[in-house]
C-alpha cells in the first residue's frame, strides 16, 4: 500500500550522524491520515549511542521545502513573482513558503486533484494574491516558477507549454514509476539535482526519458552542491527553462535533525529518555 524507506547518513565535517525512516501511503487520505510518517534517530558519531529520536514528519516537508527555496534562489530569474503550484498538502506548503524567502513572489496559483484542498491553501496563504486554477495550462501561462509536489504518477502538466524563463522544481515523484513532469520539459530544461546517485535510483521523470532513449544520462548537467560551491553555473541565461528534480537524501535528514537537536536542548524542550 505504499513504501518504506532506511536512510542513513554521516555528516563527516559536522560530525552528526543518524537515519531516518519515512513510510509514504497515498492511500491514507482516505484514512484521515497524513501520507508521509517518518523518524529520525539522532547518534552520537563517537560513542554510537543515540541520543534523540524525532517526529521526522515536519522535518521532510521542512527540509525538502528549504532544498527546494535553494534551488529556486539559484535558478529561478531574480524577477520572479509568479508561482504555479500544483499540489495542496504540507510539501507544497513549505515549498511555497521556501521560494518566498528567496524572492517577491505576488501571485500564486494552486492546482490540486480534489480543488478543495487547493481551496484552503489558497485561503491560508497571506501576503499574496493566491487562487485556485482547475486547468493547468491556465495555471502555467505566464508562471515564472512551477512547483510539483504531489503523489500523481503522470505528468501534471505540459512541458510543451512551459514558457522559456520559468524555473520548475519536482519534488512529488520518488519511484521509476512515477513521472509528474513529462518527458518534453526534461528535454527543454537545464537539469540540475539534488544527488545522481538517488535520482537515477528513484526519479521516474529523468529515469523514464532516458530509458525510452530520448535523452541519455548527460541531461542532468549537475548537483545542486556543486551549483552551490561555484563549480557549475546555475541559470545560464534568461530564457532558459531550469528544473531542478530532488527525490531528497539523508544527508538533508541529519542536517536538518542536528539542528532541531540544537534548538531543542538550547531552549529545554524534548522528553529525556533514560536506556
Amino acid at each position: 500500500h505504499g513504501v518504506s524507506l532506511f536512510m542513513p547518513a554521516h555528516l563527516r565535517e559536522s560530525g552528526n550522524a543518524g537515519a531516518k525512516v519515512v513510510s509514504v501511503n497515498p492511500g491514507n487520505a482516505a484514512r484521515g491520515l497524513p501520507a508521509i510518517h517518518a523518524v529520525v534517530l539522532v547518534l552520537d558519531v563517537l560513542t554510537g549511542r543515540p541520543t534523540a529520536l524525532m517526529d521526522g514528519t515536519w522535518l521532510t516537508a521542512l527540509r525538502t521545502g528549504a532544498v527546494g527555496g535553494l534551488a529556486a534562489g539559484l535558478l529561478a530569474r531574480s524577477d520572479a513573482k509568479t508561482v504555479a503550484l500544483f499540489g495542496a498538502g504540507v510539501q507544497a506548503r513549505t515549498q511555497l513558503e521556501a521560494v518566498r524567502c528567496v524572492r517577491e513572489i505576488t501571485e500564486v496559483r494552486v492546482v490540486s486533484r480534489s480543488g478543495a484542498s487547493a481551496d484552503r491553501l489558497a485561503g491560508e496563504v497571506v501576503g499574496v494574491r493566491a487562487v485556485r486554477v482547475d486547468d493547468a495550462n491556465e495555471a502555467i501561462e505566464g508562471a515564472d516558477i512551477i512547483i510539483a509536489a504531489t503523489s500523481s504518477s503522470t505528468p501534471v502538466f505540459d512541458g510543451a507549454r512551459v514558457e522559456p524563463g520559468t524555473h520548475v522544481t519536482g519534488v512529488g515523484s520518488y519511484t521509476l514509476d512515477m513521472r509528474e513532469v513529462d518527458t518534453a520539459l526534461v528535454q527543454r530544461a537545464r537539469i540540475i539535482v539534488d544527488q545522481r546517485e538517488a535520482v537515477m535510483e528513484e526519479a521516474g521523470d529523468i529515469v523514464g526519458p532516458i530509458r525510452d532513449g530520448v535523452v541519455d544520462e548527460t541531461v542532468i548537467i549537475a548537483e545542486i552542491g556543486e551549483v552551490v560551491l561555484g563549480r557549475v553555473p546555475g541559470r545560464t541565461a534568461d530564457s532558459e527553462i531550469t528544473f531542478f528534480k530532488s527525490v531528497g537524501n539523508a544527508v538533508q535528514d541529519v542536517a536538518v535533525a542536528a539542528r532541531v537537536l540544537a534548538a531543542a536542548e538550547s531552549e529545554g524542550h524534548g522528553l529525556v529518555v533514560d536506556l
